[in-house]
């Protein structure tokens, strides 16, 4: 019979090493039964060292990637990684408007296309910093906005910035339309796109437009 004790976290501080788990002392005399001991504790070590070294609610860290960000985004804080989709609908048609032998006599054509694709860890942890940061507060105002856009455009990997990168972020706002203006970049057109989609909390009585 196997007798196992799992240690338990204190409040603060991590645990270094199990409690072994250990036959019971009839069978203490049987070299294959202490080996298979020996090495369940190992295994078991094994796991509470990687759980000692790894901070699962620590996203940024570069050893949260891949499947075990997408199971640490959508476990702890209920985020699933977004898709970057785009789309464009082209009309084709009326009097006057193409060339003979084009397309059909008083014939109209409307042509859809668009793509899309996961988002990358990178890009995955900025959305997650963009909605987890507590720091700005819960009120917008043109300083909030402005830092939550430097953050996401200059925050590698989600993490915090360099406060005077604000500077590089422009908003106007006018009639409930808010026009935000920063460099070109591959995250500032993740964030055109995120924001166009809906996917970043933004305050639904104004819309946003990101301009590149």
């Amino acid at each position: 019979m196997i007798i196992e004790s799992f240690p338990v976290p204190p409040s603060t501080g991590t645990i270094p090493d199990i409690i072994p788990a250990y036959p019971y002392q009839q069978y203490a005399d049987d070299a294959d039964i202490q080996a298979f001991f020996a090495a369940y504790n190992s295994l078991a070590q094994g796991y509470l060292d990687w759980y000692n070294s790894t901070f699962l609610g620590l996203y940024t860290s570069v050893a949260i990637s891949g499947s075990l960000l997408d199971w640490t985004a959508s476990g702890i804080y209920g985020i699933a990684r977004p898709v970057l989709a785009t789309s464009s609908i082209t009309t084709d048609g009326g009097w006057d408007a193409d060339p003979y032998n084009t397309i059909s006599w008083n014939g109209f054509n409307v042509t859809a296309s668009g793509t899309a694709a996961i988002a990358d860890d990178d890009i995955y942890k900025r959305v997650l910093t963009w909605i987890l940061y507590r720091g700005d507060g819960k009120q917008m105002t043109v300083q909030w906005l402005r830092r939550r856009v430097a953050r996401f455009v200059y925050g590698a990997n989600g993490s915090d910035i360099d406060i005077g990168l604000i500077q590089n972020v422009n908003i106007t706002m006018a009639s409930g339309a808010v026009t935000i203006t920063v460099p070109l970049s591959s995250s500032s057109t993740a964030l055109q796109n995120l924001i166009a989609q809906n996917i970043l909390p933004l305050p639904f009585q104004l819309t946003f437009t990101v301009v590149t």
